[in-house]
């Protein structure tokens, strides 16, 4: 039979005594764990409520300016020419007009149109709607979870008689040269 002395103790008491600190580390660390991945999928969770959100209020800013366009369609408001005497359009907004004025009234959508320009969805939506904003009535059609996108009839009829949207020759020429219209 063997004898432990009393610093045999001492050290069998000091190493549970570390063993017992590090259990409660480890089971600190695992609550923290667990905290961290509540907060992941509550943030994860909350991104996707988010995106959800940001669908809704887009669809509702489209709905909004088809309701808009019908509005000044009933009043019967004509097409204010004066408007349209220092519209600039950027480089890219005046391929997206042109394109959509090549189309004869087609119906055609983002993907489309990014496909075509070489640009994404997204950048097509933002110059459409900043076209849109400088006054050039783009009416968009809605199906089967699709936006497509026209120029307003009379509006195109009027650019075609008066020409009050100035189109820079060479993004013309360029769009042509791909084949794009």
């Amino acid at each position: 039979m063997r004898f432990f002395n009393s610093s045999t103790n001492k050290k069998l008491s000091f190493i549970e005594n570390i063993k017992e600190s590090f259990d409660k580390i480890k089971e600190e660390f695992n609550d923290h764990l667990d905290a961290i991945n509540e907060n992941t999928n509550e943030i994860s969770a909350n991104y996707e409520y988010i995106l959800q959100l940001e669908n809704k209020i887009e669809k509702l800013n489209e709905k909004l300016d088809e309701v808009c366009m019908f509005m000044s369609q009933i009043q019967g408001k004509s097409i204010n020419k004066e408007i349209f005497n220092n519209l600039k359009l950027s480089y890219r907004e005046q391929e997206i007009f042109l394109l959509l004025y090549a189309k004869n009234g087609d119906l055609i959508d983002a993907e489309e149109i990014s496909r075509l320009l070489g640009l994404t969805q997204e950048m097509v939506k933002k110059y459409i709607s900043n076209i849109t904003m400088k006054g050039i009535p783009i009416v968009k059609r809605y199906s089967e979870n699709k936006t497509y996108y026209v120029l307003d009839y009379d509006f195109r009829i009027l650019q075609a008689k008066e020409k009050i949207v100035k189109v820079n020759e060479s993004v013309a020429r360029e769009l042509h040269n791909k084949r794009v219209i």
